[in-house]
């Protein structure tokens, strides 16, 4: 019998765990439609079905009590649906007897089975990786539906509410919101096992086998038994088929041992239970209760306090054995044995199970059903984070890395226990180890990165072989002079295919040195030796680049700077590109004089003719931040240039000079940029000269800065802008104010006196704020200015004035973040009210929390914490442009003021430790 979906068909290797076990769901459907129980109650069901599919609305769920039969209804209805061809079809049995019942594994089932019919958020031939990722695709594409004129999907969750380490209420995301064309059915024990989707969801009851028709069964089966047996199997089993099936099989094996007791057995599960599984097998039912998927015989007898001699019997009215191992038939019969055993008994049997997991990871001898299942078992007996730190270590990774579902599996363990971390990381009721948590959270979230990352590799290299593979083929067809083929087939992702091979090597020293550089920041001098030692370490490994030593090399001290330096330097004359230029011209200012003005000959005379105006200035600007020594050197070499491109180099060098020599650099390059007026207009480089000129131009040049303005054509506003706050600092604010007046537009002037209030003397500086303000109160781009002096404005007129004005325009938060930073008395408040709301926000808007960050030092510590958990939240899902470009590690560093405040600088190092630690075993 074909499952009705289009999911590919599983590797040549074998299927995978899930889909071998969907397999036998649909073995077990159609075993019992060859024989179906309570014709009657069943067609009332698929009638009212067939009644909400014509008219009703976008979900419905099938309730009955365990047993009553809701999966044998639902499979050949789903099937008789893919028959007639009027629905498209995804069935997702979620069976803790058929081993689909983690999440992790169903939702994987579910993603391929709509991932025909639906169009995916991903590439062709990419895939979700994780729990996470995978909701919010399937939310994307339910939410999306099908497109206009298809055939309407109908998604089918088969017992939703067996599901084992989570809920319906995890499914709410992608089944609340369905799009056109998109219909779910749900089958449950109870509306209340719903949670949130109970609302606009129909409700369809499957009642229990009328007396007459379990009469009938009885009779099929036994032939011409005595009225009493077909009366008491229905007493007995009160109209259940499940119950119905195991008295008719137990009566069919053995009549003369069941039918005596029958009589007087109790009605329901347990009384069916006392009668067919008694003798020897009757010790085993609590372990098989407790196991949460099959288990092999041998595992089991391991695992209980049973000998293996007593089982006499693999399978039976309730014991299923099969391909994966021995199993409960259905979950009714675990409810019936958990309700006979008192609360220690049932502790001892999950606690035997979880230890089990712990001796088998510990020697080394994991099995699948340990591998699947024994995260579960943790959960299921609140385990320590101690203790399920070891879902997240090489070890683990190792035990997932060669099964073929081994990426989905080994994240979903990484997920579950980042979000046991995230829990006690916000909780400080909860007690435990807050050091223990941050780290902990913070290695879920290094691996599940890189674990992501090594995948895209995986499938970028997977696309682009099979785009290669197109294209030789069209070439094959072009040459043969053929009509053209349809090109290389990209699979669509198949449940098992994702083998998580070796690590690649991905390049994020760069990004991991820049990390533990910021975090060296927030460390004692003891603490951030070692963790420069560590940046230091990454930096120099051979595909870092130079940029990255360089880095380290500006946070070292001593001789071991210089040292640095020098390799960064070598390796970015290597690298020979307008970053690599810029970069080594700033890392000489950490060598001799004469090291620097050699290094920075050689990176002027390599910039190419079509980008010297581009990038001298930003050569010089670097270059400045030289000793005066080296800056004098640069000045004289700068001789040589023609003077179209020497003003570039001078008008940035000028702030690098002396004080005692600063104006008189000024005045020369300010005369060579004047000297290129062509006409009555400057060209834009000398503009762009005359702005950074303007600082340091001398009193007596005034007068040329002011005629040079008329000049400067384009680029009008940001020269006035510099020449204007120069004419303040000279104490000539009349002829500032006079120059602000002479732009044209009013928006200009607005951001010009913005720019200028900085600069004015305190007598003056009251009435022009209340100018400006007044102003800003009515004008579009008043948050983008605010924005932009904020900090100044703050630190000229002080917070209480700046602030008024941010909450008449309703300022942003890089705005608030400023004047706090510009005005610390006020810091604290100021951080509260923007942490409080915040955290209000929904998190799909997380990504603007960032800009808190530097406020960390005056957070309370439930804000910092709580703060701290959306953002490595948020880290775990920011979106990458393309599949190699990772940069969590690097975005671990930014944070480092705020685990500083969350864990204090223990905190900090052990962020750093877990850096390292992941990336020695997971690149």
């Amino acid at each position: 019998m074909i499952p009705p979906s289009r999911a590919p068909d599983a590797p040549a290797a074998g299927p995978a765990a899930a889909e071998r076990g969907v397999r036998a769901f649909w073995r077990e459907v159609e075993r019992c439609s060859s024989a179906p129980l309570g014709g009657r109650a069943r067609a009332g069901a698929v009638a009212a079905l067939e009644g909400w599919l014509e008219h009703g609305g976008a979900r419905v769920v099938l309730l009955g009590p365990s047993g009553r039969g809701k999966s044998m209804l639902l499979g050949p209805w789903a099937l008789e649906l893919a028959r007639t061809g009027r629905h498209e079809i995804a069935f997702v049995p979620v069976s803790r007897r058929f081993g689909t019942a983690l999440e992790h594994t169903a939702l994987n089932l579910l993603y391929a089975r709509v991932a025909p019919f639906l169009r995916s958020p991903r590439r062709t031939g990419e895939r979700p990786h994780g729990v996470e990722a995978t909701r919010r695709d399937l939310v994307s594409m339910l939410e999306e539906g099908r497109p206009p004129g298809t055939r309407p999907l109908v998604v089918i969750l088969d017992g939703i509410d067996e599901a084992v380490a989570w809920s319906a209420d995890a499914a709410q995301r992608f089944l609340r919101d369905l799009g056109p064309g998109v219909r779910a059915v749900l089958s449950a024990r109870s509306i209340e096992v719903l949670g949130g989707l109970r609302e606009e969801t129909e409700v369809v009851a499957l009642p229990p086998i009328a007396v007459d028709e379990v009469a009938e069964a009885v009779g099929r089966r036994l032939g011409d038994p005595p009225a009493s047996v077909s009366y008491d199997v229905a007493r007995v089993s009160g109209g259940e088929p499940l119950l119905v099936e195991a008295l008719l099989e137990a009566l069919s094996r053995d009549p003369a041992a069941v039918a005596p007791p029958l009589a007087s057995a109790h009605a329901g599960a347990p009384g069916v239970l006392d009668l067919c599984a008694g003798g020897a097998s009757r010790p085993v039912l609590p372990w098989l209760a407790g196991a949460i998927a099959p288990i092999e015989e041998e595992e089991l007898f391991a695992i209980s306090t049973v000998s293996d001699g007593v089982w006499n019997e693999l399978s039976g009215p309730i014991v299923a054995a099969g391909e994966s191992g021995l199993a409960l038939r259905h979950p009714a019969w675990a409810e019936a044995v958990e309700e006979r055993l008192a609360p220690q008994q049932r502790a001892a049997v999950d606690r035997r199970f979880a230890d089990h997991g712990k001796r088998a990871f510990a020697s080394g001898t994991v099995s699948d059903y340990v591998c699947r299942n024994w995260r579960a078992h943790l959960e299921r007996v609140g385990a320590s984070l101690a203790e399920r730190i070891e879902l997240v270590s090489s070890a683990w990774l190792d035990v997932w890395r060669t099964r073929p579902d081994g990426s989905s599996g080994f994240i979903a363990d990484v997920d579950a226990t980042a979000a046991c971390a995230a829990s006690l990381l916000v909780d400080a009721a909860a007690g435990g180890d807050l050091l223990a948590a941050l780290a902990a959270r913070v290695r879920c979230l290094l691996v599940t990165s890189s674990v992501r990352t090594i995948l895209g590799f995986e499938e970028t290299r997977r696309v682009l072989a099979a785009q290669a593979a197109q294209e030789d083929e069209e070439e094959e067809e072009g040459a043969e002079g053929g009509e053209g083929s349809a090109g290389a087939h990209i699979e669509m992702p198949r449940v098992g295919e994702d083998i998580l091979d070796a690590g690649r090597p991905i390049a994020d020293a760069a990004e991991r040195a820049g990390a533990l550089i910021r975090l060296a920041r927030e460390l004692p001098d003891a603490e951030r030796a070692v963790v420069l030692g560590w940046a230091l370490e990454a930096a120099s490994e051979e595909h870092a680049g130079g940029g990255a030593l360089a880095a380290v090399a500006w946070a070292l001290d001593g001789q071991a700077r210089v040292t640095a330096a020098r390799e960064a330097a070598a390796r970015l004359a290597r690298e020979r590109t307008r970053e690599s230029r810029l970069a080594r011209v700033s890392v000489a200012a950490l060598l001799p004089e004469d090291e620097a003005c050699d290094l920075g000959r050689e990176a002027f005379a390599e910039v190419p003719a079509d980008a010297r105006s581009d990038e001298l200035p930003r050569l010089s600007e670097a270059a400045a931040q030289w000793s005066p020594g080296a800056v004098r050197g640069l000045w004289a070499w700068s001789q040589a240039l023609p003077p179209s491109e020497r003003h570039l180099v001078l008008a940035r060098l000028a702030s690098g000079l002396p004080a005692e020599e600063r104006e008189a650099g000024a005045s020369e390059a300010l005369g060579l940029a004047l000297s290129l007026l062509a006409g009555d207009a400057l060209p834009p480089d000398a503009c762009w000269s005359l702005c950074a000129l303007a600082p340091h131009a001398p009193a007596g040049a005034a007068s040329a800065l002011v005629q040079a303005c008329a000049a400067a054509a384009g680029l009008h506003l940001p020269v006035v802008k510099a020449v204007a706050a120069r004419l303040c600092d000279l104490g000539r604010v009349e002829d500032a104010l006079a120059l602000v007046d002479t732009l044209p537009q009013p928006s200009d002037r607005i951001e010009a006196r913005a720019a200028l209030l900085a600069h004015l003397p305190a007598a003056v500086r009251e009435a022009a704020w209340a100018q400006l303000s007044g102003d800003l109160r009515a004008s579009d781009g008043a948050r983008l200015l605010f924005e932009r002096n904020a900090a100044a404005w703050t630190r000229a007129l002080g917070a209480d004035a700046v602030l008024d004005l941010s909450r008449d325009i309703g300022a942003n938060w890089p705005a608030l973040v400023a004047i706090a930073g510009a005005s610390p008395d006020h810091a604290p408040a100021i951080a509260r009210d923007l942490v409080e709301r915040a955290l209000e926000q929904p998190s799909d808007e997380d990504e603007a929390l960032f800009a808190l960050v530097p406020l960390a030092a005056w957070m309370t510590e439930p804000h910092a914490r709580r703060l701290c958990q959306r953002l490595l939240n948020e880290l775990g899902w920011k979106p990458r442009s393309d599949l190699l470009d990772d940069w969590t590690k690097d975005d671990l560093g930014h944070l480092a003021p705020l685990f500083a405040r969350v864990a204090g600088p223990q905190g900090v190092a052990a962020v750093a430790r877990e850096i390292v630690d992941v990336a020695r075993w997971l690149p």
